[in-house]
């Protein structure tokens, strides 16, 4: 099962399908019952006026996750300011969904190894502490990546997991 990503931003379909796949990804978020989610909700926003942002947000780059060409997830990443008197990059994973045929048969992990590698820099994966399914899952993916070698922050309703990716040139090493 080939996974690959390819950025959103030039094609309307893709971009359209983000949209569509948007309400199965929030009833997803919603499913802890922590109060957190709709966001839609929360911030007044619709699921256009949010999606849209990720477009015209030159710090933000949406994906859409393919397998063998078949649209089955999105990921959207964020360049974020460094800390004072750091000049690495910083990239969060901001977004990430995969549908739920397409769950337990290694898409997700895939693509997230993708995005990773597209990206040397510091990267932030955040999850709310209650989704012990989320967690775990990015606990074995990020592990994996980095051969262990990441950092597990908790606060605030959640767990943040920090690594470093060496970008492309390192991908090639794998």
């Amino acid at each position: 099962m080939p996974i690959t990503i390819r950025e959103a931003q030039a094609s309307r379909s893709d971009r359209d399908w983000i949209e569509d796949a948007y309400g199965e990804y929030l009833a997803d978020l919603s499913g802890d019952r922590t109060g957190v989610y709709p966001s839609l909700q929360v911030t007044g926003q619709g699921v256009t006026e949010i999606i849209q942002g990720w477009f015209h947000d030159d710090r933000t780059t949406a994906f859409i996750i393919l397998r063998e060409n078949h649209p089955v997830g999105f990921a959207v990443v964020q360049r974020t300011p460094p800390p004072p008197g750091d000049a690495r990059r910083h990239f969060r994973l901001s977004e990430f969904f995969i549908r739920k045929p397409y769950r337990s048969r290694g898409a997700g992990r895939e693509a997230a190894m993708l995005l990773f590698s597209r990206y040397a820099g510091e990267w932030t994966i955040s999850e709310q502490a209650r989704n012990a399914g989320a967690i775990r899952f990015w606990r074995r993916v990020v592990s994996e990546f980095t051969n262990g070698q990441f950092r597990e922050h908790r606060g605030q309703g959640e767990i943040a997991h920090l690594f470093t990716s060496g970008g492309p040139a390192a991908a090639g090493a794998r």
